[in-house]
Formats: C-alpha cells, sequence, structure tokens
C-alpha cells in the first residue's frame, strides 16, 4: 500500500465448506525477520459470497484517487470453478 502496509489474501478449501478467503491488512512496521503476520481483518467471505478460489490480489489508484483492491480466481478448467474479478474500494480510516 502507498503507506507501507501490505494486503494478505488468505484462502481455505474444504470439500465440506468450500472456498473461504479473508483480507487482512498488516501494518508495514510490523514486518521484521521472524515476526508472525498479523492484523486487522478487512474483509471475509465464504460460498455465501460470489467467490471462487481467489488467487490473485493487486492494489491501484484509480484516476479520482480512491485506492482499489482487485481480486481474481481462475476456472482451472473445471466446470465446478469459476473465472471471477471483483473490485473494492479500500477505505482508509
Amino acid at each position: 500500500l502507498p503507506d507501507g502496509d501490505l494486503l494478505l489474501l488468505e484462502r481455505s478449501f474444504s470439500m465440506a465448506g468450500g472456498v473461504k478467503m479473508r483480507l487482512r491488512r498488516i501494518y508495514g512496521e510490523s514486518v521484521e525477520k521472524g515476526a508472525v503476520a498479523d492484523g486487522p481483518m478487512l474483509m471475509e467471505a465464504d460460498m455465501g459470497y460470489q467467490i471462487d478460489n481467489m488467487e490473485g490480489l493487486d492494489v491501484w489508484t484509480r484516476d479520482d484517487g480512491a485506492l482499489m483492491v482487485s481480486l481474481v480466481s481462475d476456472d482451472n478448467h473445471s466446470m465446478l470453478q469459476r473465472n471471477l474479478y471483483l473490485e473494492f474500494v479500500l477505505h482508509e480510516d
């Protein structure tokens, strides 16, 4: 992120629950050798939302200055999965 923080995309899968994902902010000053990556959860989603096996993350600035987060998944050539592209505005508090 522009301020030196990181966004971490956490993913999980189980046959019973399907796919899940979380987006966590890691404060830049907490990143050091041997440290455990931890920070506030910005987003959490499971199969109750329009997600799939989200594998890609990008942060970019829109022309109006808004900080955007893009998440992508691919279908792995499977009829059970989908290609998705999701965009969110990251609100700085």
